[in-house]
């Protein structure tokens, strides 16, 4: 079950939800149906279903608009089908495009092509292309984008575009070339560049950098993927670096009971790619003081032979005493290893390295043994 639910998330519909969301959200996707005929016959490709009403008359160009709530303004309604260099509006202000600045108290609306800086205080909505800037109180929408989109809630980009959006919740876009930095998360269908989310990302195809607070998801990696839980269907290129890696495709996973100097007894599971993985331990030593030793590192799988690989790692081990109430110390240790793979489950590991303990920070030598099973 909880695989067909991953999978189901996987489809195209996920990556777009958000963007969908702030779309119906917004004003702008209320008001779009005033859209221009230039835009009207450019069908984005996901498409969000908006009424989009044509223009019969040719846009008309004028200087300056100013006015206090459309369409009381110069030129009344008719602004819907000019485009101005300037346009200030006190609460709402629609015109057809824009060369310039356009500023409005609460929402601007420029449905035909942008180029400049829409401002208001709860949104902006370009249905055309921008290229330039939209800063909204609450939200912003464009079709395509060339520039930069930042809002107090949330950004929308039906279609594709190239630059930055920031808000103070989420992000979304159809095919993004650029940087989405996003308070609760950002969503993409196809992404190259950066993603940053303060809590999760999606994305469809990452080519760059993804990292959240918590959680990433991705059908194709190609790059490095950072946060607390990264799944991904493929790593065609890159890295996953995060406390629970999960990949579907060219997965390594690994169970493994070991003896080292400090624990006597320890059980180990790694998860990941062979070119990074997380691995978890968790043990008990009775040489000295009676202890568990529980921790996390990360290491790397690579063959150097028919059945031998080389198993670099590094890994930070807690020791509690037998009643958890205090950390006696904290153990780093270096263990640049060797594996032999008996067959393609079982193999030997054999670990020569370093450590050193927090109560000193000596560097001492070190050697840990195991039987690992692959699963």
């Amino acid at each position: 079950m909880k695989n067909k639910m991953l999978a189901a998330m996987s489809g195209k519909k996920i990556y777009l939800l958000l963007a969908l969301i702030l779309c119906c959200l917004t004003v702008a996707s209320a008001t779009a149906q005033e859209a221009g005929s230039e835009v009207a016959s450019k069908k984005p490709a996901v498409y969000i279903p908006i009424n989009i009403k044509t223009y019969d008359a040719a846009p008309q160009k004028f200087p300056a608009h100013i006015n206090s709530i459309y369409p009381l303004g110069i030129h009344g309604t008719q602004s819907r089908n000019h485009i101005y260099n300037f346009s200030f509006s006190l609460l709402v202000g629609k015109v057809r495009g824009m060369n310039g600045l356009q500023f409005s108290g609460v929402y601007s609306q420029a449905p035909g092509s942008f180029n400049g800086l829409q401002m208001a205080g709860l949104g902006g909505n370009s249905a055309g292309n921008l290229k330039g800037f939209q800063i909204g109180g609450v939200t912003n929408y464009t079709v395509k984008m060339r520039g930069l989109q930042v809002a107090g809630f949330a950004n929308a980009a039906a279609d594709n575009a190239a630059g930055v959006q920031i808000s103070g919740l989420v992000n979304g876009a159809t095919d993004i070339r650029g940087i989405q930095i996003g308070g609760l998360g950002s969503a993409a269908q196809n992404i190259t560049g950066i993603q940053i989310g303060g809590i999760s990302n999606f994305a469809q195809n990452m080519t760059g950098l993804q990292v959240a607070g918590a959680f990433n998801r991705t059908d194709t990696l190609r790059g490095v993927s950072i946060g607390i839980v990264s799944f991904a269907d493929t790593i065609e290129e890159g890295i996953s670096l995060s406390l629970v890696n999960i990949v579907k495709q060219g997965a390594y996973r690994e169970w493994e009971l070991s003896s080292s100097d400090n624990a006597n007894v320890a059980v180990s599971y790694r998860m990941g790619t062979p070119k990074l993985y997380t691995v978890y331990t968790a043990g008990a030593g009775f040489r000295e003081d009676n202890l568990w030793i529980t921790g996390i590192g990360f290491g790397n799988l690579t063959p150097i032979g028919n059945r031998f690989y080389f198993q670099p790692e590094i890994v930070s081990l807690l020791h509690l005493p037998t009643n958890f109430k205090t950390v006696q110390s904290v153990e780093v240790r270096l263990k640049p290893g060797f594996v032999y793979r008996i067959n393609e489950k079982l193999g030997l590991s054999l670990a020569p390295g370093v450590y050193t303990m927090s109560d000193s920070w000596k560097i001492k030598p070190g050697l840990s043994v195991g039987l690992g099973v692959r699963n």
